[in-house]
């Protein structure tokens, strides 16, 4: 019966990936490497959502002078197209190069 129990739990969460597929969040994710990390992006227009290590994130939108910068709490994430920095605490930066698009399913 525990394991029965157990089972059908584990079928009742989602996984983290379904984060970035609910409608109210984007239509598109963008993946980014940054570094060892794999970091995917769904862009809103005045927030980032990020997903890192089934950790979820949401940023705000600044205006500085060239490209995006998407601030929270703890991160902050500036983005320049092909090219983005992924910055922890203001004092670690991780550059990142785009991967890929994933439209939604």
């Amino acid at each position: 019966m525990k394991q029965l129990l157990c089972f059908v739990s584990m079928l009742l969460i989602p996984p983290a990936s379904a984060y970035n597929l609910h409608p109210y969040i984007a239509h598109k994710t963008i993946t980014y490497r940054c570094e060892n990390l794999l970091v995917m992006v769904a862009f809103e227009p005045a927030e980032a959502h990020l997903l890192i290590n089934h950790f979820s994130y949401v940023l705000h939108l600044t205006r500085p002078s060239t490209g995006s910068v998407y601030v929270g709490d703890i991160l902050s994430f500036r983005d320049q197209g092909e090219n983005a920095t992924l910055i922890y605490r203001n004092d670690r930066q991780l550059h990142c190069s785009r991967l890929s698009d994933h439209p939604d399913a």
